[in-house]
């Protein structure tokens, strides 16, 4: 008896996290080359957990961290060769009922009715630029990495402790790879 109690507590447990309608998926990346920089487009399907949009209807401005990454091939850990990350801020404005994508990198910022509007916005990166000053690691077999997250150190003090411990908070998308060719 007490072991049905168990397995129907972990299935629970497990529907419940597999039913979540929340996460960040790369669904697209690529680096285009120019001479002294890269320009990165990608598009990013933000689902926000519900946590999250009560915390942003609320006021609370959410940041988002892409983060770009070269390594090239090695036989037991690939080695890093570039980084470069951005951050973009969604924040909600309920007196004058809009929403705010801000990227932070470029100080642009857009307007939304709707937080649908906002999150596709919030997905298309379009040729944002990325400083670059060394050619080395577009060599054959380097490849490109792209994960985004939300960052928990730029939430307000009393709400980044309980974020820390969620689930619903800690959002990370897997890792998008691709290799890199001219």
């Amino acid at each position: 008896m007490r072991l049905r109690v168990i397995v129907a507590g972990i299935l629970a447990l497990w529907a419940s996290l597999a039913a979540a309608d929340y996460g960040f998926t790369v669904r697209y990346a690529r680096l285009t080359r120019y001479p002294d920089a890269l320009a990165l487009t990608a598009m990013i399907d933000y689902r926000f957990s519900q946590a999250m949009i009560d915390a942003l209807e609320a006021g609370v401005p959410l940041t988002l961290t892409v983060k770009t990454r070269i390594y090239q091939p090695r036989l037991v850990w690939d080695k890093l060769l570039w980084r470069h990350d951005l951050d973009f801020k969604i924040q909600y404005y309920p007196l004058a009922k809009i929403y705010r994508v801000i990227d932070e990198s470029n100080n642009f910022q857009r307007s939304f009715a709707q937080l649908e509007a906002a999150l596709e916005a919030l997905g298309k990166l379009d040729g944002i630029v990325l400083p670059m000053t060394e050619d080395r690691f577009l060599s054959p077999g380097c490849y490109a990495e792209l994960t985004v997250k939300l960052n928990l150190n730029r939430l307000p003090w009393p709400l980044r402790v309980p974020a820390y411990f969620s689930p619903k908070w800690r959002l990370r998308s897997p890792p998008y790879r691709w290799p890199l060719s001219d």
